[in-house]
């Protein structure tokens, strides 16, 4: 990529802007080094030293895993250190790739070691454009915002391909099958056929339930291998069940509501809503056996 081209993306134009000044005064008249960790920091790493030799810094570029693994220790060698990625989450990666670079230090002779990323939730960043919300709707030890783009994509087209993705992320394809790999190997994520609601129903209920604990883990159990249930679960209140249901008819919600609900022992009291289809969700993968 060009350096007109890598200067002008809005993620690097975010990261000089917002510490791209501190950096420049951190080099200073030394001779400097900065060490791009794979694969996201890859890219920042090359953005910023590309402004940062327009700067008339004394600069160089390298690349590493968190590790130390792949490192270039000559280029290293009696320099300023600025390791860079994309973010600090849980700060394993940071750890790492601190240890990594402390453990070379002495024999390198390495002046300074310090620690850059565009978002950094610990605090342990040295640089950081931003921190993360104290309230995210995701767990943001397992996943980052690059994960979050990724599921999106995948989510819309679950054959999209990794060089598509990585198009839109700036990161290579291999580093799109790292992150899908660890996802799907964490059970963050799962990638499977899904059926059309909109294609097979046309009509949505709501049944809230009140029955004794027996007879709700009974309903459970056959709720869940139902063609109907999208949605179940346990609620306080009067009523301590409600199942979502969708049909291709109403006589289909009424066929289900007597035979698999009223017709139960131990079913006290049902509230039935009738509705369109969901908004959301607006696929599902229903049991099929």
């Amino acid at each position: 990529m060009t350096k007109n081209t890598l200067l002008s993306l809005k993620p690097i134009q975010k990261l000089i802007n917002g510490i791209g000044r501190d950096i420049k005064k951190y080099f200073g008249k030394d001779k400097s080094c900065i060490v791009g960790l794979e694969d996201d920091g890859v890219f920042y790493g090359e953005g910023l030293y590309q402004w940062l030799i327009g700067e008339k810094v004394d600069v160089v570029f390298t690349i590493m895993d968190d590790d130390g693994k792949g490192l270039e220790e000559e280029k290293v060698r009696g320099r300023k250190i600025l390791l860079i990625d994309n973010d600090v989450v849980s700060g394993k990666g940071y750890k790492r790739a601190m240890e990594a670079m402390r453990s070379v230090k002495e024999r390198l002779k390495i002046k300074d070691i310090k620690y850059a990323v565009l978002c950094d939730r610990t605090g342990l960043a040295d640089f950081s454009v931003e921190n993360y919300s104290a309230y995210a709707p995701w767990s943001l030890e397992r996943i980052d915002a690059i994960d979050l783009k990724i599921i999106q994509d995948l989510a819309k087209d679950g054959r999209k391909s990794f060089v598509d993705i990585a198009k839109k992320t700036r990161l290579s394809s291999v580093g799109i099958k790292n992150r899908v790999e660890r996802l799907v190997a964490d059970g963050v994520l799962k990638i499977q056929g899904m059926l059309n609601m909109d294609k097979v129903y046309s009509v949505s209920a709501h049944i809230e339930i009140e029955a004794d604990s027996a007879t709700v883990n009974r309903l459970l159990n056959k709720f869940e291998k139902s063609p109907l249930v999208y949605h179940l679960v346990k609620i306080s209140g009067r009523y301590n069940l409600m199942a979502s249901i969708v049909a291709p008819n109403l006589e289909s919600i009424e066929n289900f509501i007597d035979k698999e609900i009223r017709k139960t022992e131990g079913v006290k009291h049902i509230e039935i809503h009738v509705g369109e289809l969901p908004i959301i969700p607006k696929t599902w993968k229903p049991p099929i056996s």
